[in-house]
This record gives C-alpha cells, structure tokens and sequence, in this order.
C-alpha cells in the first residue's frame, strides 16, 4: 500500500493543481466568455471523442493491464505486447471511423433540431477521438510499469493550462470560436504526443514483432478477454456520455452546457479516486496472479475506507460553497444545483464502491461485467428517456444516479458472492451522519459579506468539524497516518 499512497498523494496533488486551473476555466472563463450552447458543445465533443475511442480501442488497455505481468520480459520486448496491442488499436480507429461517417446523417438529425451547432462540428470529433486513443494507450502502457505520474501531470496540468491560455486570447478578441475550436483540438493532442515521447526516452517503445506458439497463446487469451473487455467495460465510459448527448437531443446544449459545468464540479471530488484506483490496478492484477487474496481483501477496504472520507468531504466543501461558486457564473448556471446534488451523492457512492470493478475485471469472472454492463446501458437510456421530457437536465442527474448506485450495488454483491470480499464497515455510516452534521451547521451560518470571506470561514469550519470528527473515529488509518505524518514535519506530532 505504501507505492499505492505515495503515487496516488502525488497524482492526487496534481490532480488537484489541474483542478483549480480547471476550475478558473469551467467557472469563471468558459460560462462568462462563451455562450451555453458553445459550452455546451466543447464538452459533448469531448465526451463523444472518450466514447469514440473507448470503442476503437477494442479492450485493447483493459487486456494490457490484465496481462502486461505476464507478457513482461527483462529485455524490454515484452513478447511484442507493444506492437500487438498498437496494431489492433489501429485496426479499430478504421472500423469505428468507417462507422461514424456512414452514420452521420443520422446522427445529425438526431442533433438537427435542438443542437444545430453540434451538427457543424460532427466530423471535428474525428481527430479528437485519434489523440485521446493515443494518450489513453500510452497512459495504460505507463500505469504497466507503475509511471502514472508524468501522465496525469500533462493531463491534468499542461493540458488545462494551455486551455486557459486559449480561452483568454478568445476571451480578449485574438480568435474567432472557429478558430478557438480548431486550437481546442490541437491543445488536446499535446497529452499524446508528450507521452508518446517519453515513452520512447524511457525505451518503453519497442516494436519488435514476436511470433512463437506462447506469445500466441497469450495473445488468444488477451485477445478473448480484451473482446469482452470492449463489450462490458465501455459501459463505463458511455454512462456519463448517455446523460449529455440524450440531453442535448431532447433539450438543446444550453442545458447541455449547463449540465457540463455540475459534472466538471463533480469530477473534482473524484480526482482522489482516480489517482487511487490508477495506482491500484497493478497491484490487484498481481495479487490475482499470486492468489494472495489476503492482500486483495486489505487493499479493498483500505481503498473504499479512504474514498468515503475524500468524497463527503469534497461533496460537502463544494455543496455549502455553492452559492458562492453560482455567484462568479450568470445566473441560468444556478439551475443546475441539483444536478451537483444528485450526481455528487451518487459519485460519493461510487467512490465508496472502492475496487469493486477493477477486482471483478481483472479476474475469471470478468465475463459477468459484460452482463452487467448491458443492464446499466438499458436501464440509463431507459431512465433518460423517462426523466429528461419531464425535468430536464435534473432529469437526467437523477437518471444517472439511479443507475450508477444499482450497478455498484450489483458488482459489489456478486465480488462478495464469489470471492468472499466486501468494502465495508459500520464504522462508515459515522462518516456520513458527520458530513450531514457539517452541512446542517453550514446552513445555520450567516453569509459574512463577501465571498472570499464567506468561503474561507465557512470551508475552514466545516473543514475542521469533519476532519477533526473523522481522525477520531479512525475509519481510516491511511487517512490517519496522512494527518498524522503533516503534523509530525510541523513539529507538532512525535508519535
């Protein structure tokens, strides 16, 4: 766990020196400098690129977690992993590029009506879709050999600071917004081709071609998994596209653009599991090769433990901070309070979750993800389908919320039916009622005066009850330790 913590603290903390960038461009620059429907459609071509890729990638990142521990060797070729798995991600760019031009005429009149102007843009998709398959390969190629740091540092960093950038030249009148939409895919090909030159400094790039009757085996059987990989696991991608493009069929992208900015805030509470998670993977795909389930068992509490106490605690600084965050935004953007709310409780629950997909993914059981997966895309599109016509964009939080607690509830009863795991404790319900406690208390507070005065007291005491709360209760002792080891280098802490 010690590698798991020291990698994710430091994704973590860029993660979060991303974020606050992030947040100077989805709060302040992005809704006051364009229009909710530019808004809007920035976010569902990225969106619709993250799918588009998840779909050309053919499982091929599912399969090279999985089995790169296996497919290692001392001499760097790695059995031809590398040229295999770059292979068949290029076969599929074809297919699916085939496939998103011979359906675009149906496509754009699915979008004709309510959202025009993401009709204009339908083929910009293309290119964007190339480089986030690149930067997603080369990331899962690093995360292998457990580099995950330089990944998320231009990501989360590099990526969101030349966006800032843009978006003050527009804002400042240098560029036209078609203009500002061709930089927007050029900035987003920095990631890739950053990671694809390291890759190839750290001699992690080799396109040798191995052929032997045990590389084809292996092949056969990454292969096999990596299809059912594709099926099952690209769920997770298409749930937050589902909500946003229905949305902006049904709705337009006004409240597409607006619905954006509430998951934008939502993925910031997210940002620790992420970083966890990514550090993670490697760790469960070796305990299976081991079978050391003890091990597997301890990392899933420990993970699901840690997530709790990260995710109510970002949900609650975010939720009584709320006003505040609306008040740099105009004013339509207030709408969206319950979008944050239902998505923000639901994410809580995911983070909770802990490695219950990544353990059920990674193992002989992985085949039941796929059914899984199929009953979470029926169920959201069926939910949408219901819930948009009659509240919109609420409509389609709530939508998703439903769909994302039943499909954690339903992996996390089958990981405990077949391997005898769970990541709970009735310790953990005390973390909740404390973060319902801190938010009653927040509400009880008057607004002192102006908003950085109001966020810093009013974040700082809620800070301090949760925090205090839960270091007593010791849900978790990583959280502990992490507190513990910050007071120790301040002198203030010997023990």
């Amino acid at each position: 766990m010690g590698i798991v913590k020291r990698d994710s603290i430091a994704i973590t903390v860029l993660s979060y020196v991303g974020a606050a960038v992030g947040y100077v461009n989805k709060i302040l620059l992005f809704p006051n400098f364009l229009s909710e429907e530019q808004v809007g459609l920035t976010s569902i071509i990225v969106t619709l690129a993250i799918m588009y890729a998840q779909f050309a990638a053919l499982g091929v990142n599912s399969s090279v977690l999985k089995f790169f521990p296996i497919f290692k060797t001392p001499d760097k070729r790695h059995n031809g992993l590398f040229f295999w798995s770059f292979l068949t991600l290029s076969i599929g760019f074809i297919i699916f590029t085939a496939l998103f031009i011979l359906f675009k005429e149906p496509v754009m009149k699915y979008f004709a009506t309510n959202s025009p102007l993401l009709s204009e843009y339908y083929l910009w998709i293309i290119p964007l879709a190339l480089v986030t398959l690149i930067y997603n390969f080369f990331n899962v190629w690093l995360q292998s050999f457990s580099k995950t740091v330089v990944s998320s540092f231009v990501y989360e960093v590099v990526l969101r600071l030349l966006i800032t950038l843009e978006i003050t030249i527009y804002a400042l009148g240098g560029i036209s917004f078609e203009q500002f939409m061709v930089w927007y895919i050029i900035i987003y090909s920095v990631p890739a081709v950053i990671l694809l030159i390291y890759t190839w400094a750290i001699g992690e790039i080799n396109v040798n071609i191995t052929i032997s009757l045990r590389v084809k085996k292996l092949i056969a059987i990454a292969g096999i998994y990596g299809i059912w990989q594709f099926m099952g696991g690209a769920s997770i991608y298409i749930l937050p596209i589902i909500d946003q493009t229905m949305l902006a069929g049904m709705q337009g992208l006004a409240q597409t653009g607006i619905y954006a900015i509430m998951t934008y805030m939502v993925g910031a509470m997210l940002i620790p599991y992420r970083s966890m998670i990514k550090v993670a993977v490697p760790f469960v795909t070796n305990y299976w090769k081991d079978r050391d389930m003890e091990s597997m068992k301890k990392l899933y509490r420990k993970v699901s433990a840690m997530n709790l106490v990260i995710g109510c605690f970002f949900f609650l600084v975010i939720w009584v901070n709320l006003n505040n965050i609306f008040s740099l935004m105009p004013e339509s953007y207030s709408a969206g309070r319950y979008v944050f709310l239902f998505l923000g409780l639901s994410r809580v629950f995911d983070m909770y979750a802990g490695l219950n997909g990544t353990i059920l993914s990674t193992s002989k059981k992985y085949r039941y993800d796929f059914m899984f997966s199929i009953l979470l895309i029926i169920m959201t599109i069926g939910t949408n389908i219901l819930l948009i016509p009659r509240l919109g964009m609420t409509g389609a939080a709530i939508a998703t919320a439903l769909t994302l607690i039943t499909y954690n509830i339903i992996r996390i009863g089958f990981v405990k039916k077949f391997f005898k795991m769970q990541p709970f404790a009735s310790i953990d319900i005390a973390v909740m009622g404390i973060t319902l406690a801190a938010i009653i208390i927040s509400e009880l507070m008057p607004y002192f005066g102006n908003f950085f005065l109001d966020v810093s007291i009013r974040t700082l005491i809620v800070s301090m009850i949760f925090g205090i709360s839960v270091y007593y209760i010791k849900v978790s002792p990583d959280f502990n330790q992490i507190i513990d080891n910050f007071f120790r280098k301040l002198g203030l802490k010997t023990k």
